[in-house]
């Protein structure tokens, strides 16, 4: 979709204003009036901040997403299992309640997949329920009594993606895709002389790919080119190729040029994170810093959509900032991209020694 912010004005307003009035966000004296206004714009952010999203105030793809999937609340609709999955605070919310009776759900990612619909018919056969995989009326209520039985119980351990483990120790068989951030039209952060996020993504990726390859890694670029892909059909490339790790490839900016360092993402949602995922991301960000002398801006969690969608282990990577005098001039010359890379190796190499 293209980005909505303030000033904007028109039906897509009105929509994106009315569903923040329904999960009780102020947008102004006037109410959803279409205009996209200060107001409006402090309850964009307020929203992007409680889903862990970048809190920019702007409704981009991956904010207009979450603001429809928050819309929906358990038992507004049967869920179940289809092509594409249903995704939606109602799918979480089953999720994290299967997860503390103790039948295994997967992730808590608000995504029904195969791992939530074996957990759902589960808990129908030990409720005695016809078992049809269909969060329907009987099974939603014997949900809701079950689980006001258990309030105050202590929960299980939350499941991690992939158990918390690739269960390898080296890169030689390990399906690694790697997707250089934005493309095309969406050039991303702008640095001094016309550097482009887009292109520098795009060197990182190739040049790690090279690595990767040369030790024995399967290796799927989900960008090859200056081409725009949306971050639904990135995911799918992705999905189909079923990659065991994910590796978001992208560089910083702000509007201050002091603003350096190096930081990395795994998801999260609030009330559940991928462990592997920080794991993960802790050892690139180390390498990083140590490597590279970069400014250590840590790991976060973040539900960003190219961490949530992707089935494997997904990490997102920003080495440094390209609005940075020092780093970003640094990313015009070969041997910068060479040091990212073989840093974010060295990273993963320590993550499956390690896991």
């Amino acid at each position: 979709m293209r980005p909505v912010s303030r000033g904007s004005r028109g039906k897509e307003v009105l929509d994106i204003q009315t569903r923040l009035r329904g999960l009780g966000l102020e947008v102004g004296r006037e109410g959803a009036d279409g205009h996209f206004g200060p107001q409006t714009e402090l309850a964009v952010r307020a929203f992007q901040q409680a889903r862990l999203l970048l809190a920019d105030g702007v409704v981009g793809e991956n904010t207009w997403a979450e603001l429809v999937e928050a819309g929906y609340q358990l038992g507004e609709r049967l869920v179940y299992l289809r092509i594409p999955p249903m995704r939606g605070d109602d799918v979480l919310d089953l999720q994290r309640r299967l997860n503390s009776f103790g039948f295994d759900s997967g992730p808590e990612d608000g995504i029904f997949g195969s791992l939530t619909e074996e957990a759902l018919m589960e808990f129908q056969r030990n409720a005695g329920l016809n078992v049809d995989a269909i969060l329907g009326e009987s099974t939603l209520d014997r949900l809701q009594r079950v689980h006001k039985a258990e309030l105050g119980v202590p929960g299980r351990k939350i499941p991690d993606r992939m158990g918390g483990y690739v269960g390898r120790s080296a890169l030689e068989g390990v399906k690694i895709s790697l997707d250089p951030g934005h493309g095309g039209t969406d050039r991303g952060h702008l640095g001094a002389e016309g550097l482009t996020e887009k292109q520098i993504n795009l060197d990182l990726a190739r040049r790690l790919a090279d690595m990767l390859s040369a030790r024995g890694a399967e290796v799927l670029l989900v960008r090859e080119s200056d081409s725009h892909l949306g971050f639904s059909e990135r995911a799918e490339l992705i999905n189909r190729w079923e990659t065991e790790i994910n590796l978001a490839l992208h560089h910083n900016a702000n509007t201050s040029v002091r603003a350096q360092g190096a930081a990395t993402y795994y998801f999260a949602n609030g009330t559940y994170f991928s462990e592997a995922g920080k794991r993960l991301a802790g050892y690139i960000v180390k390498e990083l810093v140590e490597g590279l002398g970069r400014t250590d801006l840590h790991t976060h969690g973040r539900n960003f959509s190219c961490l949530r969608e992707p089935d494997g282990l997904s990490v997102m990577v920003e080495p440094g900032f390209i609005t940075h005098p020092a780093e970003g001039a640094a990313l015009r010359r070969p041997q910068t991209i060479e040091a990212e890379a073989e840093a974010i190796l060295r990273g993963l190499e320590r993550y499956l020694r390690r896991s």
